[in-house]
């Protein structure tokens, strides 16, 4: 999920028309997971703008060489429109609170399910959540909590 967000916020806060995830190896999996849940979970008008696959020669600690294979995907999305608000102030584009609230490392889609049951349904109510409280309902420890609130705040202040 790390990688899912990773490519949201790309999209979202430079207002990019694209995003390209390279993987070699085992990785070339992730990649691809990662670019699947962006575009069938979260972000449904993004497509794949292409697909390159290649192979790397890397050389090996024994001698010799051996072949990797290589992946390249280019998602491709129409950058968000600004519009001008009120005062003629831009508004930025925003991902839905429940989807912030798993872009704090430590939290996934599990997590965000046992917080909302405790009330906290969005980065502002974690922001204003007492650690030790939100602690004791959650039975994780308190320095976990901590983080996330930092986190919280970190993010509700760049609003």
């Amino acid at each position: 999920m790390s990688y899912v967000m990773a490519v949201i916020t790309s999209f979202t806060r430079s207002n990019t028309g694209e995003v390209t995830l390279k993987a070699r190896g085992r990785a070339i999996t992730t990649a691809v997971d990662a670019a699947e849940i962006t575009r069938h979970r979260f972000m449904k008008d993004v497509n794949i703008g292409s697909i390159k696959i290649g192979t790397e020669e890397l050389q090996q600690e024994e001698g010799g060489t051996r072949n990797v294979s290589t992946m390249e995907i280019r998602l491709t999305r129409a950058p968000v429109e600004r519009e001008a608000g009120r005062g003629g102030e831009k508004i930025e584009p925003t991902i839905s609170e429940s989807k912030k609230l798993i872009s704090i490392e430590g939290i996934g889609s599990k997590r965000a399910e046992k917080l909302k049951v405790h009330g906290v349904n969005s980065v502002q109510d974690l922001a204003n959540c007492d650690p030790k409280g939100l602690s004791e309902k959650l039975e994780i420890s308190e320095k976990r909590v901590s983080k996330w609130i930092d986190e919280a705040e970190k993010l509700s202040n760049n609003k």
